[in-house]
């Protein structure tokens, strides 16, 4: 059961292909669609490192925030699509500018109805430059 008043992790699970949520270290839900609330968008650098040397994939970035149910009318936020690519992006950025790295947002959307994920951010803060 997932605690609406604690931060959770959120990456996506290439083996279940769906979403795994971590609360107190433990993988509390497995999701296809998962909503929060003041989300940071987290990369380990030296997971990512890991990757561009070994060339095989590791849990090394994911979303933190709070679970909510809803999110408040999206006329209200200004949304994003997001992506994160470790041979290109050291970070999250948003399809349509890869060139700031988005670092937190207020809500964040994630789903992956079949193979693909979504992740949509609403209202989004990049607060580095580059990739």
């Amino acid at each position: 059961m997932i605690d609406p008043n604690k931060r959770v992790y959120v990456y996506f699970n290439l083996h279940k292909k769906v979403w795994s949520v971590r609360q107190g270290g433990l993988v509390v839900e497995h999701t296809k669609n998962i909503k929060l609330h003041d989300a940071r968008f987290l990369v380990s650098e030296a997971g990512r490192e890991r990757v561009l040397r070994e060339k095989k994939k590791n849990v090394h970035a994911g979303v933190s925030g709070y679970v909510v149910d809803s999110i408040p009318d999206s006329k209200i936020y200004s949304e994003a699509k997001l992506t994160y690519n470790p041979y290109k992006y050291k970070g999250f950025v948003a399809i349509n500018d890869p060139y700031e790295i988005v670092e937190y947002a207020d809500y964040v959307e994630m789903e992956c109805p079949d193979e693909t994920t979504s992740v949509w951010a609403g209202w989004c803060h990049a607060t580095s430059v580059g990739n």
